[in-house]
């Protein structure tokens, strides 16, 4: 099974996605006849990453910001995922987007059976999506079907709801189509967001590995249906709703 895989140059992962992609490119914890062809990584604007640097900081947000910082550093002076895709013969595509035409060459070219977006927030046309023979899937981090939109599991975290993320099947709709599969992740002990995410990405690893060999013995199976009458679509805090959270001792 012909895979893909799409993530961002900069997340705010605080070691930037590189343990989760070590490990999802191994070719030991790969299922026997799962290959991982590509990684496309989508790069974010320079002047975007500045603004929410500083934005961070102003608002009081000051280790999402310099996670943000860290991150951008090393992904433009020596970025470790990019040795590690480079020592396991993992070709590497840079665009903005995969929806821009050099990015559907591509993607047709290598003709996969399998893509998979990882913390990126490109919304996939029906052209990409119809590229890959069994599908695309997605990793989102809320608790499908109830938990949709951005900072999902900031929003859980900050209520005190189960924390967690899903893998599901993408059509032209966001956070839609079928669950594959529901995780909770533990965070016990945590008093500053930006652990959340990283310690989300040591259970995604291990269960999107497992899924993919699932996929490869079932193809485009039928998932947990995705529909619910008690949507939490949840956005970016404001200002005011981060100084909130501030003050209950919980840090950003």
């Amino acid at each position: 099974m012909k895979t893909i895989y799409v993530t961002s140059d900069v997340t705010y992962v605080k070691d930037n996605y590189l343990s989760l992609v070590e490990r999802v490119t191994d070719p030991e914890k790969l299922s026997e006849g799962v290959d991982v062809a590509a990684m496309i990584i989508l790069k974010v604007p320079n002047k975007l990453l500045l603004k929410n640097i500083i934005g961070l900081q102003v608002i009081g947000a000051p280790r999402f910001s310099l996670a943000l910082l860290r991150n951008m550093l090393q992904s433009r002076i020596n970025d470790p995922r990019v040795k590690v895709l480079e020592e396991r013969g993992i070709k590497i595509f840079r665009c903005s987007s995969v929806n821009q035409p050099s990015a559907l060459q591509f993607i047709g070219d290598l003709k996969p059976d399998l893509m998979v977006n990882m913390r990126t927030r490109n919304i996939y046309k029906k052209p990409v999506l119809d590229l890959p023979k069994i599908g695309c899937i997605n990793i989102h981090h809320g608790l499908l079907p109830d938990n949709r939109g951005t900072m999902c599991d900031l929003w859980a975290w900050i209520e005190g709801r189960p924390v967690g993320f899903s893998i599901h099947w993408m059509n032209e709709k966001i956070d839609d189509g079928d669950i594959i599969d529901r995780c909770e992740v533990d965070v016990t002990g945590c008093r500053s967001y930006i652990e959340i995410p990283y310690r989300s990405s040591q259970v995604e690893a291990g269960c999107l590995l497992r899924n993919l060999a699932r996929i490869k013995h079932e193809g485009h199976f039928v998932g947990i249906p995705n529909r619910t009458d008690n949507i939490n679509y949840t956005r970016t805090p404001s200002p005011a709703k981060l100084l909130e959270i501030r003050r209950r001792g919980l840090k950003l």
